[in-house]
């Protein structure tokens, strides 16, 4: 028999997202992972995130949430949310974007 080789184990890390819903007040927070806010960014309309040091998503708030939409995020992904509030997020126009500023020694 062969030796199972180290490039054949997938190591991968499973998110269960936490996720409360209010259907009165219609808002939601989605906590992706634990950690220590650095930053919090408006990523829509309805729609604020907090992200760590590391630009990693920690927490989504959301506002105006339809219970579909609740139940999207409950059953969803990282990665599927992610892609999700990538694609709603609103774009900045050509001139206005930021220029990366990378520092040298």
């Amino acid at each position: 028999m062969g030796a199972l080789r180290r490039s054949s184990i997938i190591d991968s890390e499973v998110t269960v997202l936490m996720v409360r819903y209010d259907p009165l007040t219609k808002t939601g927070l989605v906590r992706l992972r634990e950690g220590r806010v650095a930053t919090t960014k408006r990523l829509s309309p309805h729609a604020v995130g907090e992200y760590d040091s590391r630009g990693r998503l920690l927490t989504l708030f959301v506002t105006d949430l339809e219970p579909d939409t609740a139940e999207f995020l409950r059953t969803s992904d990282e990665e599927t949310l992610l892609r999700v509030i990538r694609a709603l997020a609103p774009r900045e126009p050509r001139g206005k974007r930021k220029r990366s500023v990378v520092k040298t020694s």
